[in-house]
């Protein structure tokens, strides 16, 4: 059966299964709508599950609801042709332009043949109201490999490795005028997640076995940046610039924060910020912990915050609102390390803290990172 045709008919049990969050957990409504043809919902796009509807086979369901914007809707999907899971990109027709469409749907497709950095896209079609963008769904990412405690930490060399291949892939977004703006753990699939055994030397002056990736080949995760490009909400959590917390526009130092935060994570084992998705005030939680783990506002920064989230800083450019926070972020607060605490490696501090600058501005531009003397070491462009 033709996987589109198996795509349409999977919302036909949408409403009889319970519609799920990334995390796996129920969350209230369904994930698509039931009527109107381009629904907005708190500013969030849903589509209309009638428009599917087109095969008897009912062996395809969509799983799950990886994220909703204002133009778009990823979704993960069951292929009944061969059990594999798909994640499809869903763009509203009447919000964004067939011709970026199109030439979105080109640039991928160029490089799926030429370039294995990126996520496959492997299939492409569209509705009167919207297109459909299959990609092949990652199987093992860093985000699963970080979770394991016996692969804590990461060999030296498989990080300079991966932040190698992760830098050229994301600069080679830029060259294009594309910006990824969700770059995380989740979003950096390992190619061969195999594993094998060597002895390491630690510091207690004894050899012990520890578990390694087999090669450290990267893909990143990328449905294009049509539709996504100027959602609100774009990126996650921790791994968000300043910029796209306080409404400032998307540059491509967006994309450096971030992969500065990974970095931070690879050599640290802990993500760089703690999660602050469920603080009632989350520009003011954010604020406070850009400012514990990078330091002050610079005074232009402060003004622009400032400008757009009246309140935040006191006359003498203070953030106010400590004790609004919860008590588990004040807690994090009162005990954060600083980058030069927390990197005992000096290059490496250098890169991090180049990349994770508060201001844009001041961030080191992408195609000049593999430049630090860190990536000059032996094997940073191995990835074996």
């Amino acid at each position: 059966m033709d996987f589109a045709l198996g795509l349409e008919t999977s919302a036909r049990l949408l409403y009889s299964l319970p519609s799920r969050s990334s995390s796996g957990m129920k969350i209230k409504g369904a994930v698509l709508s039931s009527s109107r043809a381009d629904c907005r919902d708190g500013g969030v796009y849903s589509v209309d599950r009638a428009r599917f509807a087109q095969s008897l086979n009912m062996t395809d369901c969509i799983v799950e609801q990886l994220r909703s914007g204002e133009a778009f809707q990823l979704v993960r999907v069951v292929d009944s042709v061969d059990g594999t899971l798909k994640v499809v990109k869903i763009v509203s027709r009447s919000m964004i332009d067939d011709d970026a469409v199109l030439d979105g749907v080109k640039w991928l497709r160029r490089r799926r043949l030429n370039c294995p950095s990126y996520s496959k896209l492997v299939d492409n079609f569209n509705s009167p109201h919207d297109w459909y963008l299959v990609f092949e769904c990652a199987r093992v990412t860093l985000k699963d490999i970080l979770a394991r405690e016996d692969m804590d930490p990461l060999p030296v060399r498989h990080v300079r490795a991966i932040m190698h291949q992760l830098v050229n892939a994301v600069d080679s977004l830029h060259r294009r005028s594309m910006m990824h703006l969700d770059i995380c753990p989740a979003m950096i699939e390992i190619v061969d997640p195999s594993t094998i055994e060597e002895r390491v030397y630690t510091e207690e002056g004894c050899f012990v076995k520890k578990v390694v990736l087999c090669c450290t080949e990267i893909r990143v995760v990328f449905y294009g940046d049509v539709g996504s490009r100027t959602d609100r909400d774009v990126g996650t959590d921790q791994y968000r610039a300043p910029e796209l917390v306080f409404g400032w526009a998307s540059r491509s130092g967006t994309d450096t924060f971030s992969i500065g935060c990974v970095f931070s994570e690879l050599l640290t084992g802990r993500p760089m910020f703690p999660p602050c998705s469920e603080e009632e005030l989350y520009v003011l939680a954010k604020a406070h912990v850009f400012e514990a783990v990078l330091g002050e506002f610079p005074p232009d920064v402060v003004h622009s915050v400032s400008f757009m989230h009246q309140g935040l800083f006191n006359s003498s450019d203070e953030l106010k609102g400590f004790y609004d926070l919860s008590e588990d972020l004040r807690g994090f607060l009162c005990s954060i390390k600083t980058i030069q605490e927390e990197i005992e490696d000096d290059d490496a501090e250098e890169v991090l803290r180049s990349m994770t600058m508060i201001s844009p501005a001041d961030r080191v531009h992408l195609s000049d990172v593999l430049s630090f003397a860190y990536f000059s070491r032996a094997g940073a462009d191995s990835y074996d």
